[in-house]
């Protein structure tokens, strides 16, 4: 949401900077990826030098829109995860971040692809970001039951790479729908959570001192 305009009447930079942003926003949903600078800075109205002006350069650019869109994830995500039951919570978080690829295609492009290389630093840190946010979550639920907790980090990062490669492959081929990729994930990974919970690599010795 654009920001209310300063005392003055006129924006401040940091108002600027986000109306600036938002409309680069919208050049990519509508350009794609690939749009250049001169085409991101015509949609906010303004010369290329002002864009950079505010963001330095394209990297600039894509490090403000990864921080932008890393706050919007894990908003979606927050209700997901604070859902009771264990599997529908690993049902409803993986199809949530689906549902953000979905969603915003060209914008998941702009960071990831060879096009917007600029952006592949900022789509790893909120990569990072999400795992982190899993593994407290199933850190906490491990030990309520009393379980041993010492495997919800890697297991995290494993399921949010997994999510991730899976949806990377899937916003590209569309061979199917979100609600049967989102079934697959989850039947899939949760064999693997049922493995953690029951203690399995603390029992085979797996931890390190």
């Amino acid at each position: 949401m654009m920001a209310p305009p300063g005392r003055s009447g006129r924006p401040t930079r940091e108002e600027r900077r986000e109306q600036l942003l938002a409309a680069a926003v919208d050049a990519i949903r509508t350009l794609g990826p690939g749009a250049s600078m001169e085409q991101l800075a015509a949609q906010g109205g303004v010369t290329k030098p002002i864009l950079y002006r505010h963001f330095g350069d394209r990297e600039g650019l894509g490090r403000a829109i990864g921080e932008h869109y890393a706050t919007v994830l894990m908003e979606r995500l927050t209700g997901p995860l604070e859902t009771a039951d264990p599997r529908e919570q690993l049902r409803r978080t993986v199809d949530a971040y689906l549902a953000f690829l979905e969603d915003e295609p060209q914008l998941y492009a702009f960071l990831t692809s060879g096009t917007a290389r600029p952006g592949v630093e900022e789509a790893g840190a909120i990569l990072e970001a999400v795992a982190r946010r899993v593994a407290s979550r199933i850190g906490d639920q491990l030990r309520s039951l009393g379980l041993d907790s010492g495997g919800a980090e890697p297991f995290a990062f494993g399921v949010v790479g997994m999510v991730h490669q899976a949806g990377d492959w899937w916003i590209r081929s569309r061979t199917m729908t979100r609600d049967a990729l989102t079934s697959y994930l989850t039947a899939l990974l949760w064999s693997g959570f049922e493995g953690l919970a029951a203690g399995t690599p603390a029992a085979a010795g797996a931890h390190l001192d």
